[in-house]
């Protein structure tokens, strides 16, 4: 069984800026991923519903006995596979599953979506990389804040707060053109079947996100 790793965010001027960056009204349903000792969650409740989702057993009483709370004991990326409606996510997610934590968030519906994630992965999805382009196209994208290592029980790592206020879903053909297109992002563009003349001496990875779809929809 994979160890879960878990490093707990409980300063209350920390969260509270979390909780502030999404913007919580009356109505919203919040997901949190990975609710934990519910540091959070408390936070969110009293502003909102929450479903919480918490893979560790040892939780899910505390979450369970929490009022505006509906506990799931349950994988996150099993759970962003059901059909589950909210319309804001804030969440210290686990940092070893990244990556296809924020893919299965950007295939659903939502309004604002506010992640504390290793401070790498942020920059990572502000880049002019295949996710960071995928972000790009998918939402208005933003690092709102930094939280050091030592902010952690037990110390965790330098990690920053990404805030995503969606446009729409995720397109899945743009991403799967993006991880293709990727995979050979030192060649010249005129490796890309469609690509147009203009564009055939550039170097994959210098061409912008429009150029990247136009290539793209020539390929659908």
């Amino acid at each position: 069984m994979r160890k879960l790793h878990q490093h707990f965010l409980s300063g209350s001027s920390i969260l509270n800026e979390e909780v502030a960056l999404a913007r919580l009204k009356k109505g919203d349903v919040v997901l949190e991923i990975g609710a934990g000792p519910a540091y959070l969650t408390r936070k969110l409740a009293a502003k909102a519903n929450v479903l919480a989702v918490e893979k560790d057993a040892k939780f899910i009483p505390v979450l369970q006995g929490m009022n505006n709370v509906q506990a799931f004991h349950e994988d996150a990326l099993a759970f962003l596979k059901k059909d589950r409606s909210f319309n804001k996510v804030v969440s210290n997610i686990p940092y070893y599953i990244s990556q296809p934590l924020l893919l299965s968030i950007l295939r659903k519906k939502w309004e604002i979506c506010v992640l504390l994630v290793q401070k790498e992965f942020a920059e990572k999805a502000l880049s002019h990389d295949k996710l960071g382009l995928l972000v790009q196209d998918c939402c208005d994208a933003e690092i709102a804040g930094f939280v050091p290592a030592e902010a952690f029980a037990p110390k965790g790592i330098d990690s920053a707060f990404l805030v995503l206020r969606q446009k729409k879903p995720m397109d899945k053909k743009l991403w799967a053109f993006l991880r293709r297109a990727y995979s050979m992002k030192n060649k010249n563009a005129s490796a890309l079947p469609g690509c147009p003349e203009n564009l055939r001496v550039k170097k994959i990875h210098m061409l912008s996100l429009d150029e990247l779809k136009e290539i793209a929809a020539k390929n659908a």
